[in-house]
C-alpha cells in the first residue's frame, strides 16, 4: 500500500499547487464516489456460494477550469476500490495483489470542453457507452452486460481520443479512436462452431487489435431516449463489428426500455456473429421504492451458444444519497455457452461451466456522495 500513499501525496500536492494559484471560481473540483456492497447467494449451476461483494465501488477526482472566452480544460481521475479488502473482489478489474483497497483505472481523462463541443483523452467507454442506455441492474446481479459484453467487448479502453458534438436541439454524437493499445483481451463466454474458434487465452495474436473506431449517437426529448452506435475492432484477421440500437422511455410512474446489439466476426473469427436483446420495465412504488425486470437473449450464429438471461428486483432509496435492493438473476445456457448471472460490474464474479445455468440473489446497500471542494 506504500504505492498507493505516494500517489495520493503527489495528488493532494498537485491539487493544492492548483487551488492556490486559481482566482476564486476559476477553478472548479469535486471529490465523489461510490460505495456499494451486497450479500450474495450464487449458484453456479452444480454448487452454492455465498459471500460479500464489492460492486463497482469507486473514488473519483474531477473538475474544471475556465480558460475564457467560453472554454473549459477538464480531468477526471477514478478509481476502484474493493471494499471487502480482498483486492480482486470488486467488479472494476480487481488489482494484481491481494489485499488490496484500490484496484483498477476506471474513466479517467483530461480534455477541452467550448462551445465547439467535448474532446477527452484517456481511459473511457467502449461497450460502456451503450450497455447503460437502459440497465435496471447495473452492477447488480442480472447487469445487461453479463449477455451483451459476454463475447469479450470491453467495457472500457485506454489510450482512448474522444470527441462530442454540442447538443443540437437533443441530439449529440460521440467519435472515439483507440490506436493499437491491445485493448481486447478477454475471454468469451461462448464456444463456437470448430471452424471459427474464438480465442481463449487473455492475449492471443489475433486479439490484439490495431485501431478501434466507435460513434454513439444520443437523442433526448421529454422522456425519450433513444441510441445508436457503432463500433470496428480491427483484429487484423477480420474486423469485429458491433451495431447497437436502444431506446426507452420515461412516463413518470414506470419506465420502459430496450435495445438490439449485434456482433460480427466476434474475437476475428470469420462467420462468428451474435445478435442479443433486451426488453425490461420499471414502477415506482410509493414515494422510494422502484420494482424492476429485465429479459435480455443472446443468439449466436454457433452451434448450442445461446442464452437468455432474466433479472427481477426492489430498489428502496432512503435519501437521494443512499439506497437498499434486492434482486434475483438467473440465465439459461446451451450446451456450448457459458454465460454468467452475476459477473457485469459485480465483485465475487461467477463463471459457470459450459451448459450450466447460474442463479443469484442478492441484497445490496449503495451509498453515494459527490462533495464540491473548491469553490466553498
Amino acid at each position: 500500500m506504500k504505492t498507493h500513499n505516494g500517489y495520493a501525496s503527489v495528488l493532494a500536492m498537485t491539487i493544492g499547487g492548483m487551488l492556490a494559484a486559481s482566482p476564486a471560481h476559476a477553478f472548479e473540483f469535486n471529490i465523489y464516489g461510490v460505495g456499494h456492497l451486497s450479500a450474495d447467494s450464487v449458484d453456479d449451476g452444480s454448487s452454492t456460494d455465498e459471500g460479500v461483494a464489492s460492486n463497482s465501488s469507486r473514488l473519483g477526482f474531477k473538475g474544471n477550469h475556465d480558460l475564457g472566452g467560453g472554454m473549459k480544460a477538464l480531468f477526471q481521475a477514478e478509481a476502484g476500490i474493493d471494499l471487502t479488502g480482498q483486492g480482486g473482489n470488486d467488479g472494476n478489474g480487481g488489482s494484481p495483489d491481494d489485499g488490496d483497497v484500490f484496484t483498477n483505472a476506471r474513466d479517467s481523462y483530461v480534455g477541452l470542453a467550448g462551445d465547439w463541443g467535448t474532446l477527452l483523452a484517456g481511459k473511457l467507454g467502449g461497450l460502456n457507452q451503450w450497455v447503460y442506455d437502459y440497465n435496471l441492474f447495473a452492477d447488480q446481479v442480472g447487469d445487461l452486460g453479463n449477455i451483451w459484453g459476454g463475447s469479450g467487448l470491453p467495457g472500457r479502453v485506454t489510450s482512448t481520443l474522444h470527441y462530442r458534438t454540442p447538443d443540437f436541439s437533443g441530439l449529440s454524437v460521440g467519435f472515439s479512436y483507440i490506436p493499437d493499445e491491445d485493448n481486447i483481451a478477454a475471454a468469451p463466454n461462448i464456444t463456437p462452431a470448430a471452424s471459427a474458434p474464438l480465442p481463449s487465452d487473455p492475449s492471443p495474436p489475433n486479439v490484439n487489435s490495431d485501431d478501434i473506431w466507435l460513434v454513439k449517437a444520443d437523442y433526448a426529448s421529454g422522456g425519450l431516449k433513444l441510441g445508436g452506435a457503432y463500433t470496428n475492432i480491427d483484429l487484423r484477421a477480420n474486423d469485429w463489428e458491433v451495431w447497437a440500437i436502444t431506446g426507452s422511455y420515461d412516463f413518470g410512474r414506470f419506465t420502459v426500455g430496450g435495445g438490439w446489439q449485434n456482433e460480427s466476426d466476434m474475437g476475428g473469427a470469420a462467420g462468428n456473429d451474435r445478435d442479443s436483446y433486451t426488453l425490461g420495465a420499471s414502477a415506482k412504488v410509493g414515494t422510494s421504492g422502484t420494482v424492476k425486470a429485465q429479459v435480455a437473449h443472446s443468439d449466436g450464429d454457433a452451434s448450442n451458444s445461446d442464452a437468455t438471461q432474466w433479472a427481477v428486483g426492489y430498489d428502496h432509496a432512503l435519501n437521494k444519497y443512499v439506497t437498499v435492493y434486492g434482486a434475483y438473476a438467473a440465465t439459461d445456457n446451451d450446451s456450448a455457452a457459458a454465460f454468467s448471472a452475476n459477473n457485469y460490474g459485480k465483485g465475487d464474479a461467477v463463471t459457470p461451466a459450459l451448459g450450466d445455468d447460474p442463479g443469484a440473489f442478492s441484497i445490496g446497500l449503495v451509498v453515494t456522495f459527490d462533495a464540491q471542494v473548491w469553490p466553498r
